[in-house]
């Protein structure tokens, strides 16, 4: 398998005369913006790409969760380890070395920590991923997030400065727009009429209807009674600013899905994504947690479009 990190600054309160109290602070001055951090050269960005392909390979290849977390960070880390849980457990399949061409580097000027994205074709398959690494101290970057384009969809221009950087934008509503979508997919996936604001596609009225199918499917026979939702992490996003005014943001989201059985004598038997996670039947109540990456296109005007998605399970528990 992300995030424009957003920095506060705490301001003290100082005591006036209207308080009864004497204010002995200096003179009062306007709070500085916090310094910009260094971002990598677009050398440095290709040499940190290269290494995780070479570093990632390696992980893939021997099932190293201690490679791929000295390779990775956050969601994408997240998702690996759990992929090497389903590959040892024989659930899933090892992944093919893999390798990427025509990469396009995007490297914003920040001033929380420093981070850059990456959209390349893999050779293998041929799909675009965006990708974002993350300084995590010391220079030292991780890949982070990692969504893959849509069949028939393609990423948006990203606006760049004289001097070739990015922009990352670190404020505004664009950033909300994981929230937003998370919402959108759970009202679609319980049936309801999802608030407006998104484009129609795959990742959006398609995926929305897809998961309504799949509820009313386990519920239908009155063995079962749940459904499932998304909810946006807290965490950061990663925001770049587009030719347009817009926004590409990347979010992520955890998915879930609750079941509970209404009659004693039956048994659930969940998606297979999940086996390897947990038993691969449940008698009285499933759960099962999926993380989703998205890109989405959040233009000036206009509903907002998303792109690119990552998922695979994370969790599976029960009785």
């Amino acid at each position: 398998m992300g995030a424009a990190v957003l920095g506060t600054l705490a301001a003290g309160c100082g005591t006036s005369a209207a308080d009864g109290h004497k204010d002995t602070t200096g003179p009062r001055t306007s709070p500085s913006r916090p310094p910009a951090v260094t971002p990598v050269t677009e050398a440095q960005a290709k040499a940190v790409f290269a290494n995780y392909q070479k570093v990632n390979n390696r992980a893939n290849a021997q099932v190293s969760d201690a490679l791929l977390r000295s390779n990775e960070t956050g969601p994408m880390l997240e998702v690996d380890l759990a992929g090497n849980k389903r590959i040892r457990a024989k659930q899933e399949k090892k992944i093919s070395a893999f390798f990427y061409r025509d990469a396009q580097f995007y490297i914003p000027r920040t001033t929380g920590p420093a981070w850059f994205a990456v959209t390349a074709t893999s050779t293998d398959g041929g799909e675009t991923e965006m990708l974002v690494f993350l300084d995590t101290g010391g220079g030292s970057y991780k890949a982070t997030a990692g969504p893959w384009l849509a069949k028939g969809q393609k990423f948006p221009a990203i606006a760049r400065n004289s001097d070739g950087s990015a922009t990352a934008i670190t404020t505004g509503a664009a950033l909300g727009v994981g929230t937003r979508l998370s919402d959108y997919l759970s009202a679609a996936a319980a049936g309801k009429r999802p608030a407006a604001g998104f484009a129609p596609g795959p990742l959006t009225s398609q995926l929305g209807k897809s998961w309504a199918k799949s509820v009313n499917r386990t519920n239908g026979g009155h063995r079962w009674s749940g459904g499932t939702n998304w909810k946006a992490r807290p965490q950061p996003v990663y925001a770049l600013k587009t030719t347009d005014g817009g926004a590409l943001v990347v979010s992520v989201a955890t998915q879930s899905e609750t079941y509970t059985a209404i009659r004693p004598d039956v048994w659930f038997r969940p998606d297979q994504v999940f086996f390897g996670l947990g038993p691969e039947r449940y008698y009285t109540r499933f759960s099962g947690d999926r993380l989703w990456e998205f890109a989405t296109h959040v233009p000036p005007t206009g509903p907002a479009a998303v792109l690119a998605s990552a998922t695979h399970s994370i969790l599976a528990t029960g009785s």
